[in-house]
Formats: C-alpha cells, sequence, structure tokens
C-alpha cells in the first residue's frame, strides 16, 4: 500500500473515532434531554390530573374549565390512577395498572418518582389535599420522543458516512501535495546510474525534512562520486603498476627466446625477471596488507604507546642509516603527567605508519633534514612531519591516501603508492586524523591528531 492510501486511512479513521465519540455523546446528551422532558410533561399530567379530580370544588368555574381543557390533550397511551391514603383507587374507576403498595409508599416517601415499567415511563407525585393525602400516577409512551432519536440517529449515521468521505478524499489531496516533493525526488532518483553520479537531486523550497531528505542524499551521491572515482583510480593505478613489471617479464622472455644464448646473458635475463617478479610481490603483498589491516587491531595486541618515544626511536634508527640522514624532533608543551602522552594502539602498526611519512620525507627531499614537532593540548596531540621536497601538487592532495596512487611529480622517484595508503588505514584505526599541506618545489607538512588516551 502506497504512503498517500495508508496516510489517508490513518487520517481517516482517526476522524472516524473522533466523530464516533462526539456523535454517540451528541446522542446521549439528546437521548437525556428528551426523556427529561418527558418526565416534566408527565410532572404536569399528573398535576392537572390531580387539580380536576381533586380540585374541583376549590376553583372557579373558568379555570376549572382551563384545567379541564388541559386535561382532555392526552399523551398517546397515556394511564392515570389516583390512590388514596389508604392506598385505595379513587375518582378514576378503570385503572391499567394496580400498582403495588411499596410503590405508593415510596412515592409518598420521595413525593416525585420516576420510573419505567415495561416500555413505557411512569411518574408518581404525592399530593396533599383537604380531602386527604393523594397518590397519583401517570404512566405514558413516549412515541414522539423514541421518533425524535430515531430520526437523530439517522441523522447522524448518515452525517458519520458523508464525513468520512470527504475527510478520505480529503486526506487523499492532501497526502498527494505532502508527498509530491518526494515523489519529484523519485522520479530524479530514477535517473541517476553510475555512469552520471555528477547529478544531484534538486531541494525543495521549504527548509523541511524532506529538503533534509534532499540534502543527505546529494551528499551521499557525492561520497558514492568520490568512491566510484577513487576505485576507478585504483585500478588505473593497479592496472599501471603491475602492467608494467609483467610487461618487461615477457618481454624479456621473449628476447632471450629468439634466438640460442650465451649463459651470462641467460643469467643477465633471468636477473631482470627476478627483479620485475620481486616488484611484483611487493605490489601484491602490500595490497595483502591493507586488506588485513582493518581487522589487526584487538585488545589482545593493543598497548599504552608513548608518541614521544616513538620520535625517539625513529630519530636514532634514521641517525644510522646510509647516506646520513637527520631527523629533527622538537616537543612543545609537554604536560607534567607523562601518561598524557600516550595512546592506545598497536606499537609496530603505528610505527610503520610514522617511519612511512618520514621515509617519503627523507626521498622526496634528497636527504634534507625532516623535522618533527609534538605539540600537547587538552584535546589530545598534534604531530607535524615537515620536510624541504619536490612538494604536491593542490589536484593531487586528496588522492595521495589511494592505493597504488603516485602524483605525477614522483614517478622519477622509486615506489609503488602502498605506504601512504596503509599509513592512512593505521591511523584510521587508531582513532587519529591526518592533513596534508604542501607547496610545489618548496616542501610538505603531514599534521596527525591524536585523541587523547582514555
Amino acid at each position: 500500500m502506497k504512503i498517500r492510501h495508508r496516510l489517508s486511512l490513518q487520517f481517516t479513521l482517526i476522524s472516524g473515532i473522533i466523530l464516533t465519540i462526539v456523535f454517540v455523546l451528541i446522542y446521549l446528551l439528546s437521548a437525556q434531554y428528551i426523556q427529561n422532558s418527558f418526565y416534566k410533561l408527565l410532572q404536569m399530567r399528573a398535576l392537572v390530573t390531580a387539580q380536576v379530580y381533586l380540585e374541583k370544588d376549590e376553583l372557579t368555574k373558568k379555570k376549572f374549565l382551563d384545567i379541564e381543557k388541559s386535561y382532555r390533550e392526552r399523551i398517546p397511551d397515556e394511564s392515570s390512577n389516583i390512590y388514596d391514603a389508604h392506598n385505595q383507587p379513587a375518582f378514576i374507576e378503570k385503572t391499567r395498572y394496580d400498582w403495588p403498595v411499596s410503590m405508593l409508599e415510596t412515592i409518598r416517601h420521595k413525593e416525585v418518582y420516576r420510573f419505567r415499567f415495561q416500555d413505557e415511563s411512569g411518574l408518581g407525585i404525592y399530593y396533599p389535599d383537604n380531602q386527604g393525602d393523594f397518590v397519583v400516577i401517570v404512566t405514558a409512551r413516549n412515541s414522539m420522543g423514541i421518533q425524535q432519536l430515531n430520526y437523530l440517529m439517522w441523522i447522524l449515521i448518515v452525517m458519520f458516512l458523508v464525513a468520512l468521505l470527504i475527510v478520505f478524499l480529503m486526506g487523499q489531496w492532501y497526502a498527494s501535495r505532502a508527498l509530491e516533493p518526494i515523489k519529484n525526488i523519485n522520479r530524479q532518483v530514477k535517473n541517476i546510474r553510475s555512469n552520471n553520479l555528477h547529478m544531484r537531486v534538486q531541494h525543495g523550497r521549504n527548509k523541511d525534512e524532506i529538503d533534509e531528505l534532499a540534502t543527505n542524499f546529494n551528499s551521499l551521491l557525492q561520497h558514492m562520486e568520490q568512491a566510484f572515482d577513487m576505485q576507478r583510480s585504483f585500478v588505473s593505478n593497479a592496472s599501471h603498476e603491475l602492467r608494467t613489471p609483467l610487461t618487461t617479464i615477457i618481454g624479456e622472455i621473449e628476447v632471450t627466446l629468439q634466438n640460442d644464448r650465451q649463459p651470462e646473458e641467460y643469467v643477465q635475463s633471468l636477473g631482470t625477471v627476478l627483479g620485475e617478479s620481486e616488484k611484483l610481490k611487493i605490489i601484491t603483498d602490500g595490497l595483502l596488507q591493507l586488506t588485513r589491516l582493518d581487522a589487526i587491531i584487538t585488545d589482545a595486541n593493543a598497548e599504552m604507546i608513548r608518541v614521544d618515544e616513538l620520535l625517539w626511536e625513529m630519530q636514532e634508527y634514521w641517525r644510522h642509516k646510509a647516506p646520513p640522514t637527520r631527523l629533527i624532533v622538537k616537543l612543545n608543551d609537554l604536560p607534567e603527567e607523562a601518561t598524557l602522552l600516550c595512546i592506545r594502539g598497536n606499537r609496530s602498526l603505528l610505527m610503520l605508519a610514522l617511519q612511512n611519512i618520514v621515509r617519503n620525507a627523507f626521498k622526496f627531499s634528497y636527504n634534507r633534514d625532516v623535522n618533527c614537532l609534538l605539540t600537547w593540548h587538552k584535546s589530545g596531540m598534534t604531530l607535524s612531519i615537515s620536510d624541504h621536497g619536490i612538494g604536491i601538487e593542490a589536484d593531487d592532495l586528496d588522492k595521495i591516501f589511494m592505493p597504488l596512487y603516485r602524483a605525477g611529480n614522483a614517478h622519477a622517484f622509486d615506489g609503488y603508492g602502498i605506504g601512504l595508503s596503509m599509513t592512512g588505514k593505521i591511523l584510521q584505526l587508531h582513532g587519529a586524523g591526518i592533513t596534508v599541506s604542501s607547496v610545489p618545489g618548496q616542501g610538505t607538512t603531514f599534521n596527525i591528531f591524536f585523541p587523547p588516551a582514555p
């Protein structure tokens, strides 16, 4: 069932419940009012009956004639009884009912007593007179009231059905208007495919939830477009990196097999094939490590790591490398507690990530000095690693962490575009963020932000 129909039915159901409650209250209040009016009429009839039979000798002739005329205007199915103090019928010989003494005593006690008998309404009054104390009982069927209630009931039923029909149709119209922006979004989404992810959903004119939905969907499309671009770039880079050594291997083997050669030439060819095969192995091993990094940090292999100690170890490591290189480590605004310089993670992986950045810094700066600045603040630590190398073009800054991607000015240097991809994943696993700023021809700075340790 479509949302439009479901909303209309739900709206109709809610309206039906409300109308049912209102109409039932109207019917009950009307029935109560009609019943009370009829009992008042019965009480007037009882008084008129008493005056006709008991006050005839005390009223003027004109007054009595008026009362007698009113008495003749009887209610349909009306029956009257008068009982004296001895509970005997008086004045009226033909009686329809013989009322029990207990009811007569109740009427004397309450003076005015309402009751129901079979399908008729009845009312009894206590009427003291100079001839004695009497009880007057009048019963009648409220035919007119019953007709009015039946008429009212049918009116309410018809109004209820018509109101529900109107509410349902109005609900359909309102739901269609309310869901029109979503229908527009659906029409636009149907036209978006993998080859046109640059398309975006148009925003509505109102700043509402539907507009928020369009914004979030556009954001999703943007991430998907970036992911597809990264995938295409990865496939292109992987194809290039894998095709080059494979082409070299195949070409070397074909040339070698064309003619008989001296043993040393075979050895040279095999050496070339071995070198290119090792490149393939390095690339495939790097890709395999990238796929395994997502689940490599567990509670078993995680520990508290002091970042400053890692930097001193790296400085000592590069001091003994050949050719000579110098990693300059500086610490700024250190806290008094050494534990505030700790993060929780895998020591070997974190060392590998930082070494990849430092190794690239030395490689692309022709082994010039590399600076490491560690700054502590209440929200965490910031590690800045900067060099004075060839730099990175602005178009390449957001792509250097993609697997097998190499910037245009980096092809003159050895490498496969795996180190920074691995670094990005390792830092992500440790909850750290990384940003890059660079000026081509002047140098590059990597800023790593470590959150405070738990």
